[in-house]
């Protein structure tokens, strides 16, 4: 068989496995999440394409977590509840937490620090890594699992967490816990997950957001949020001629331009289930160019809002409250929530009414806020130049002019703001321009999805080819200062880099860094530096070679991969060390052993023995000659013995220059995950201790209204009922004082205990109810059942007389009889006990028992009737004898 035929009938059986493998075991769920909002959207087979309602059956989540209490009454909140919580416990909720990813509390990042801590106030701490951690208002305590700090990656996951639980409830699924290793064309089981980022998030950030959803138990691929919203876009468009669109993204924490050119070209299919190079017509979603101002968006302005809310306060009732009401973080974040619904009213409308009941000290606070003075107050801040510079900046980074643009997209649900569209019209783009012709709020979800479902080949869909771009290009350092670009400002087509380093003898060391034309993007006091890579494990390898001196007489070679994969993010791997002896070399000592190369044996001769012991004879000493001469016979014969590359696995050592930037080792991670378990375990107890304490106390108001109804009356004794209000008023009494810290196994047997009282009661009610239909019913089935007996007994009788076949035995009808009969004399003892009992008396028979005992005959005679009548078979005549034959009579012949 042929290597071409062989490789074709393992392409067609893989392509047959796979295309007959369940289309429900795959998935891809994607992630946007967004300072202020998040969303999931799920793509899979057998569903609708569509986001993940969250528990309250809303298409998005708000972006925050929140704690309630402390200790064992801790309860940790998500979305709008945890939110909302603010206003109870600011210090125990955490929203917009985006804003700190992959910061840290230095002086250079002190600005985003300080944008966060006046939202709710919260406290911002250093972690072990220096990075940021928030802190709740209370200190640790080993006696129960609350935990007082928590870094801003452990917050964010606990979110993804909740939102995964989402998106895995809905697809019937679990997301994969990693991507598919080393198998480019996607994965065949499980859902993948992506997670969108903003284009100009660096390395540390974007580490940040992985390492949060690893804590959330799945490592994701990244996409820009602006070319997820250009894939959205490309997919109910086609592009005959290559056409360029600008999104224009104003969300709560930044505003972003993304420049995108749209194309239809030929591709390759990346597919196993293609034979050969299959070229296919593929819609290109092509980066060119992005521009960004940070911390200018919704909840920007918001704040703005807030402070004018908080200035009018002081001024009305400053004095009333001896202070100012910024001191009250409970009251500003009231203030904050009123603020975000004002700025919604007047996107509508020139005016809107804010009315705040009990804001703080039982004052009530009423105001009227003019569009014009919040758009002033926006102004006076120096926002508005900054809502369209980044379109600027990204037509500039991509080499175009606002001419060459088809149309401006709008994204986000801040560009509904009228302040952000008079901004646009006032930097010059004509209404024209503008479109709103994708769903400002879902684009970037439901891009991202499809993004990460066009790497698997299983979906049958539209092929679209998205290039995502890294507006900082990359280079690599070596040791000697040499730099050389390798991911440059410009889309991504390939996520890797291949490198070779030849006549490598020792380890050796390079750096990643941002090359210096990226600091302005990236920000003065950014540093620049990625990460220090040291290459480990040559000297090792090579220590017996440089030892014997012969290091001269081999050639070395390191290749490895450089790869930003998640996108954005970079690191090392594939990292193998090549050693080939020189040509023309001789391969002897050290490097003999080293290429397992061995002195291959002589034939024997009769001066030498085969097994290297010298023979006897006149041939008995050799001399200097003789032993020269095999010296360098041996020395000949091993220069032409061939030696195989030696072919060794090597490993990087990655030492971040900046700490921030360095992953979760795998030792804080699991430290990570056991922290959050462990407070999500807690939070269950709560609940489960919850549920229980509910169940009991609506159980003792049920009791207490039975005892008082008649019809319960009427099936009880007075005795009883005593007994019971006594238990009703002694479980009261303990659930108000030890209810509170009770665990769920004693609130569970406590109301066991009531129950054991009740349970009798509604034993007898019930039974005086079913009693009689039960009774008539068995009487009935009683007779039918005996009727049924001795038709069929009949019925076996007139078979047997005519020699016919029957599907009834003797046996049978005996047995099924022999059990009514039985069945009846039971009744009858349990009817006549049950006659001279009262209605306040345990039943002497059950009703459940007399249908079960009726079910069961009439199952049997049901499967008698059921059954066929076999087939009577004719009886075989007995045979002919033959004559014998007479002594001396010829035989006859039988006539033919």
């Amino acid at each position: 068989m042929s290597t071409a035929f062989s490789m074709l009938l393992v392409l067609a059986l893989l392509a047959v496995t796979l295309l007959s493998a369940p289309a429900t075991a795959m998935g891809v769920v994607a992630f946007d999440y967004g300072t202020e909002w998040m969303k999931v959207s799920l793509v899979k087979p057998g569903l609708p394409f569509d986001v993940v309602l969250d528990r309250d059956s809303k298409r998005k989540i708000q972006s925050a977590v929140a704690f309630k209490k402390w200790g064992l009454e801790e309860e940790i909140l998500f979305g709008t509840n945890a939110y909302n919580h603010a206003t109870r416990e600011p210090k125990q909720s955490f929203y917009g937490l985006k804003a700190l990813l992959g910061r840290t509390t230095s002086d250079e990042d002190k600005p985003y620090v300080d944008l966060y801590t006046s939202i709710f106030g919260n406290d911002v701490v250093s972690s072990e890594r220096t990075t940021c951690a928030l802190k709740r208002p209370y200190e640790a305590d080993p006696k129960v699992s609350s935990l007082p700090v928590l870094t801003v990656e452990e917050l964010v996951g606990m979110q993804l967490e909740y939102a995964k639980k989402l998106a895995e409830e809905t697809a019937g699924e679990r997301v994969n816990p990693s991507l598919p290793s080393g198998f480019s064309v996607g994965s065949f089981g499980g859902l993948d997950a992506v997670v969108t980022v903003p284009a100009f998030f660096n390395a540390q950030e974007r580490q940040a957001i992985v390492d949060s959803a690893t804590l959330a138990g799945f490592r994701p691929r990244l996409v820009s949020d602006g070319a997820a919203a250009a894939v959205n876009y490309a997919q109910t468009r086609s592009f005959e001629k290559p056409e360029k669109h600008l999104f224009f993204d104003v969300g709560s924490g930044s505003v972003r331009a993304t420049v995108v050119e749209f194309s239809t070209k030929p591709v390759v299919i990346d597919s196993i289930l293609s034979v050969g190079k299959t070229s296919k017509d593929s819609t290109i979603v092509d980066v060119k160019g992005v521009g960004w101002e940070r911390n200018v968006g919704g909840l920007k302005l918001d704040l703005i809002l807030r402070d004018k809310l908080a200035a009018e306060f002081d001024t009305k009732h400053g004095q009333q409250i001896g202070g100012s009401i910024r001191d009250n973080h409970r009251a500003m974040a009231r203030l904050l929530k009123e603020a975000n619904r004002v700025k919604h009213i007047l996107s509508a409308n020139e005016v809107a009414s804010s009315s705040i009941e009990s804001l703080v000290d039982e004052i009530d606070f009423r105001t009227m806020i003019q569009r014009q003075e919040f758009e002033d107050a926006v102004a006076a801040a120096g926002l508005v130049p900054k809502f369209t510079s980044p379109i600027n900046q990204a037509l500039a980074n991509a080499g175009l002019k606002l001419s060459d643009i088809n149309s401006i997209v709008l994204v986000g649900g801040s560009t509904r703001v009228p302040l952000v569209q008079n901004a646009l019209r006032e930097a010059g783009i004509p209404d024209s321009k503008l479109a709103q012709n994708v769903n400002a709020d879902e684009a970037a979800v439901m891009g991202a999805a499809f993004y990460g479902a066009s790497f698997n080949p299983q979906f049958r869909m539209k092929e679209i080819r998205a290039y995502d771009l890294v507006p900082y290009a990359v280079n690599l350092k070596e040791a000697d200062g040499k730099e050389e670009l390798i991911f440059p400002a410009a889309s991504y087509e390939t996520d890797a880099v291949l490198r070779q380093y030849d006549n490598v003898k020792e380890d050796f060391i390079f750096e990643l860094e941002y090359d210096a034309a990226s600091q302005k993007a990236l920000g003065d006091s950014t540093d620049r530096s990625i990460s220090m890579v040291e290459i480990t494990g040559i000297d090792d390898v090579l220590k017996d070679i440089k030892a014997s001196g012969q290091l001269d007489q081999v050639d070395t070679h390191v290749n490895l991969t450089v790869i930003s994969r998640p996108l954005g993010t970079y690191a090392v791997e594939n990292i193998v060390l090549v050693i080939k002896p020189k040509a023309g070399g001789g391969i002897a000592g050290a490097l003999k052993s080293f290429f397992g190369v061995s002195t291959p044996k002589k034939a024997a001769t009769n001066g030498t023995a085969t097994n290297g012991t010298a023979s006897a004879g006149k041939n008995e000493t050799s001399t200097d000659d003789d032993v020269e001469a095999q010296a360098d016979e041996t020395e000949e014969t091993l220069a032409t013995v061939p030696a195989k590359d030696k072919i060794v696995k090597l490993t990087a050592r990655v030492i971040p220059q900046n700490d921030a930037v360095r992953p979760l080792s795998g030792v804080e991670i699991k430290q990570s995950k056991d922290k959050l378990w462990t407070m999500a375990q807690a939070a269950t107890r709560k609940a489960a201790r919850e549920e229980a304490r509910n169940a009991i106390e609506s159980y003792l108001y049920r009791v207490r209204d039975l005892v008082d109804d008649p019809t319960y009356s009427s099936v009880s004794k007075p005795a009883e009922r005593s007994s019971i209000t006594s238990k009703t008023e002694e479980l009261s009494a303990w659930l108000s004082e030890d209810g509170e810290t009770a665990d769920t196994s004693t609130l569970k047997l406590k109301r066991a205990s009531l129950e054991s009282l009740i349970k009798p009661l509604e034993t007898r009610l019930s039974q005086n109810k079913l009693r009689a239909t039960s009774f008539a019913e068995f009487e009935s089935s009683l007779a039918d059942a005996r009727a049924f007996v001795a038709e069929a007994r009949a019925n076996l009788t007139a078979a047997i007389e005519t020699n016919q076949s029957s599907k009834y035995s003797v046996t049978e009808l005996d047995a099924l009889n022999a059990t009514i009969e039985k069945d009846a004399e039971w009744f009858a003892k349990g009817k006549k006990a049950q006659d001279k009992k009262g209605p306040s008396d345990d039943p002497a028979l059950l009703s459940g028992d007399v249908d079960a005992r009726r079910r069961k005959v009439g199952e049997q005679i049901g499967k008698l009737k059921r059954r066929k009548i076999a087939k009577t078979r004719p009886k075989k005549s007995a045979p002919a004898k033959k004559e014998d034959k007479k002594e001396g009579e010829a035989p006859k012949h039988e006539e033919l």
